[in-house]
């Protein structure tokens, strides 16, 4: 039920947002399209990175294991800061990406 909630929520703010927007002569339509494929580009990026550092995180886990003495964890790597700072990396990748591309 919290899930729905939250989705609700923030799909009325959406739609709230694209009605302004669309009021406004800067905004179109067409606009819209280009910035959901490009916010699905920086979500994308921002997986990978998620699913690179979480490969990366394992390996180092299971690498520092054998050095060190006690139990290392995996529980370590489920925090959600690590999601957060994995999308935020992506978004930066795809901002380079995108800035090298028009740069060209």
């Amino acid at each position: 039920m919290d899930g729905l909630f939250i989705l609700g929520l923030v799909a009325l703010t959406s739609l709230a947002g694209a009605a302004l927007a669309l009021k406004g002569p800067a905004w179109s339509a067409r606009a819209l399209g280009a910035g959901l494929v490009a916010m699905l580009e920086a979500v994308g990026a921002g997986l990978v990175c998620y699913g690179v550092n979480l490969a990366a995180g394992i390996a180092i886990v299971l690498g520092l294991r054998a050095f060190v003495p006690g139990h290392l964890s995996l529980y370590v790597l489920n925090d959600i800061a690590l999601l957060a700072l994995s999308l935020l990396q992506g978004l930066a990748l795809q901002s380079w990406r995108v800035s090298a591309r028009a740069a060209r």
